[in-house]
């Protein structure tokens, strides 16, 4: 029979991982207010960032969008941190500490960057749209906001390389590592695509080729990616509850 000290570790480890993936969809709505369109609305860009429709969005949506990163960021941290101890406990070969160290740097990175990124976002977006209303110039605007874009970009490119690139790789890496305990290579292949990059590359392109509003459902695939990463923390904690492994972790109760 499990401890109390067990099963608080385990209920305690359930609400946190929870808490991060209702984040991640946190991050998900945010996507969707920012780069959702109406039926027939332009989807034009001009230059790399700024796209035509930005004018005629709700300045409400683009605030909702921004608190939106920032609360989800803030439970983002709750889940993957509790992730990191959970795997920290799991893992006891040397060969695949590593991957452990990894997810660490991935998760922080989120952690410190998303908001931070989220919100550039759409101040791009409102430059663009402030800047026209006043000036009447879309062209001059989307320069505008497109510079600003520009000198953000550094630390953008930075954050997607070691957040959703990294963190893709380490995921699935562990999957098939089967450091996350998994019963059959059917559901490996399923979990691979439990990531920032493979869900949005595979299932998002898919979905884009859809007709309105269907293909709506594309944005936010990335953000989803993440949610399903905590998916399968919550298979590795109930892997963990089953093979007794949580006793490790009775210190932090």
């Amino acid at each position: 029979m499990k401890g109390v000290k067990t099963m608080k570790i385990y209920e305690q480890s359930k609400r946190l991982l929870c808490i991060g993936i209702i984040g991640c969809l946190l991050y998900v709505l945010g996507d969707f207010l920012f780069a959702a369109t109406g039926k027939g609305q332009t989807t034009e860009s001009i230059g790399f960032m700024v796209r035509v429709a930005y004018l005629e969005m709700g300045t409400w949506r683009m605030v909702a969008s921004i608190l939106c990163g920032f609360i989800g960021t803030l439970m983002y941290y709750m889940g993957f941190h509790r992730m990191y101890g959970l795997l920290k406990c799991h893992v006891r070969e040397a060969k695949n500490l590593k991957w452990i160290r990894l997810f660490r740097v991935a998760y922080v990175t989120g952690t410190v960057a998303w908001a931070y990124v989220h919100a550039m976002f759409m101040t791009v977006a409102l430059i663009f749209k402030y800047t026209w209303q006043t000036y009447g110039d879309m062209q001059a605007a989307a320069d505008i906001a497109n510079r600003v874009f520009y000198a953000n970009a550094a630390p953008m490119v930075i954050a997607y390389l070691l957040c959703d690139v990294l963190l893709t790789v380490v995921m699935i890496a562990m999957v098939w590592k089967r450091i996350i305990p998994l019963k059959s290579t059917g559901s490996r292949i399923l979990a691979t695509l439990c990531n920032p990059m493979v869900l949005p590359g595979i299932v998002g392109n898919l979905l884009a080729l859809l007709p309105w509003p269907l293909n709506q459902l594309d944005h936010g695939t990335e953000s989803f990616g993440h949610a399903l990463v905590l998916i399968l923390g919550l298979i590795l904690l109930k892997g963990m509850d089953r093979s007794g492994e949580l006793k490790r972790m009775e210190g932090l109760a």
